[in-house]
């Protein structure tokens, strides 16, 4: 059978107010460089307002300017929130995280300094995390950009996240089951290499955070987000079963 031409898909931070949009020179060149769009080529374009719409492209020598065509109407009514908040690790592997978590529909991510994380201060990353949500965004078709917060203690995270269903994921835990996913307000917290220290588990229990496993085996914590994340989108499929 044969597939569809991709369309790509590429985030302006503007509001769709006039049926002509002139690309800065960064997105010039990544228009014709990286991505290598051509003349009259039909692309997407989207903003934060969660307009979506078809748009033509013509190349004035360095310069793209995006002819809007027609609005999408677009059905990604997303309600389910999803607060994931992860040790700080690897930069390499925090990148993989935060690109998989906007492709699983995480809303709002947050950076943690645990006891045990490997670096006590990423501020200076957020423009780098923020780039990568965008282009995950645009690569997996949702509409609306993942929050990501700045770094934020333990205690921080567990200030801001006040909802019912808080759940933290360790060996010691118990097993999903179909009630414990059912919410639309949902936080999960997963810790580093090694795990949280005793005195931040017997915190965050004080405070309402369930322990929670989801593998008879010991995660890494790019493996345990990447399956929790899994699991709550498809907790429906699933939930004939104890999780």
């Amino acid at each position: 059978m044969k597939q569809q031409k991709k369309i790509h898909r590429i985030y302006l931070a503007t509001q769709f107010k006039s049926d002509r949009y002139t690309c800065s020179i960064d997105l010039s060149h990544r228009i014709l460089n990286v991505l290598r769009i051509k003349n009259n080529e039909t692309i997407s374009i989207f903003n934060h307002k969660r307009e979506e719409c078809l748009s033509s492209v013509s190349i004035d020598g360095k310069q793209v300017i995006l002819n809007l065509k027609e609005k999408i109407i677009n059905k990604d009514n997303q309600t389910r929130i999803i607060r994931l908040g992860v040790s700080i690790i690897n930069m390499k592997l925090m990148d993989l995280i935060i690109q998989k978590s906007v492709e699983l529909g995480v809303t709002n991510f947050s950076p943690i300094y645990t006891k045990r994380s490997q670096y006590k201060c990423v501020d200076k990353k957020l423009d780098h995390w923020e780039k990568i949500v965008i282009h995950a965004t645009e690569q997996c078709g949702r509409l609306e950009l993942m929050k990501i917060s700045s770094p934020l203690s333990l205690v921080e995270f567990d200030n801001v996240n006040q909802c019912s269903s808080k759940y933290l994921l360790h060996q010691n835990g118990e097993k999903f089951k179909k009630e414990d996913l059912k919410c639309n307000d949902i936080s999960l917290l997963i810790g580093p290499e090694g795990g949280f220290e005793d005195k931040e588990i017997e915190h965050l229990e004080i405070n309402g955070w369930k322990m929670k496993t989801i593998n008879v085996n010991i995660l890494r914590t790019e493996t345990a987000c990447i399956s929790a994340l899994t699991l709550l989108g498809n907790y429906d499929i699933l939930s004939r079963y104890s999780l």
